[in-house]
């Protein structure tokens, strides 16, 4: 699945928008709109379950979408970055439908399979980690404030406004059961920076949707850098119920000659292998047992 272009519609206005962070672009039209830093899309609701945010009280609090937004982009880049949200909507409904299909209870031992775009997930984080930070939204973690770590917010506009745009950010998927929320399934969303604590920098974001966690690393250098418990970039995540299994396809401009595969394991255990060819990775440790 192809990235549409991000950049704005022929020909460029030669003007910046004060409070766009794609001002130094000096493409800006229209007022400033109200940008949702959390994608609105990512719930099909009315009410979107948030966990993570520094003015919860309740570990998980309802918002309507609505009220998640700032006025951090023009119009005119603001309609031109929208490709983005629609590749993460796909992304987490599928997971959200692939989750229903392998735990719900039926005769049937079909599995379902759903294609999503991995190179356009890792653009996503990059802009929304651009979004929370422009917002002025004070993450608070028990050691770090999030305004204290400033993302590298030139090279995520140069990449943005490139005709053929590239993440800084590299997707991973943890390995180990604790970094996953006890109850996978559970409609919630959370976001929040990961600070690397030898160096004293902001190295990730931290998206937790449905209750699988999806680590996006910023200036990965090569997949070794990770640790031995994640898993780089990788090409299918198998959600492995009792009697079915769903594989969700992360597709990729740059294809690997062998296929990297993410199982995770719903409520019960299951003896036998998941559907599909036995790719490299298919006998890594599962998420969840």
């Amino acid at each position: 699945m192809a990235v549409a272009s991000l950049i704005p519609p022929a020909p460029a206005t030669g003007e910046p928008q004060s409070g766009c962070y794609m001002a130094a672009t000096s493409d800006c039209g229209g007022r400033l709109s109200r940008e949702h830093y959390i994608s609105r899309g990512l719930i099909d609701g009315p009410e979107l379950r948030v966990r993570g945010m520094p003015w919860q009280r309740e570990e998980v609090a309802r918002f309507s979408p609505d009220n998640l937004v700032a006025r951090i982009l023009c119009r005119r880049h603001n309609s031109a970055m929208s490709p983005l949200d629609a590749h993460a909507i796909r992304f987490f409904l599928s997971v959200e439908a692939g989750l229903k299909h392998a735990q719900r209870r039926s005769l049937s031992r079909k599995s379902r399979f759903y294609m999503t775009s991995g190179d356009g997930l890792e653009l996503w984080a990059m802009k929304t980690l651009a979004s929370l930070y422009s917002s002025g939204i004070e993450f608070m973690t028990p050691e770090h404030r999030f305004r204290d770590f400033e993302p590298p917010m030139e090279r995520i506009v140069a990449e943005l406004s490139s005709p053929n745009p590239c993440s800084i950010m590299t997707l991973s998927l943890p390995l180990m059961q604790d970094a996953h929320e006890e109850q996978i399934g559970r409609r919630a969303v959370s976001i929040g920076p990961i600070v690397d604590d030898e160096t004293g920098e902001l190295s990730g974001l931290l998206v937790r949707m449905h209750g699988i966690a999806l680590v996006f690393n910023i200036d990965l250098p090569d997949k070794d850098a990770l640790p031995e418990t994640e898993i780089a970039r990788p090409d299918m995540i198998d959600l492995i119920g009792m009697d079915r299994t769903s594989r969700i396809f992360l597709s990729r401009a740059k294809r690997r000659p062998e296929a990297w595969i993410v199982q995770i394991r719903l409520s019960h255990p299951r003896k036998d292998p998941p559907a599909g060819r036995s790719d490299r990775g298919c006998n890594r440790q599962p998420l969840r047992k």
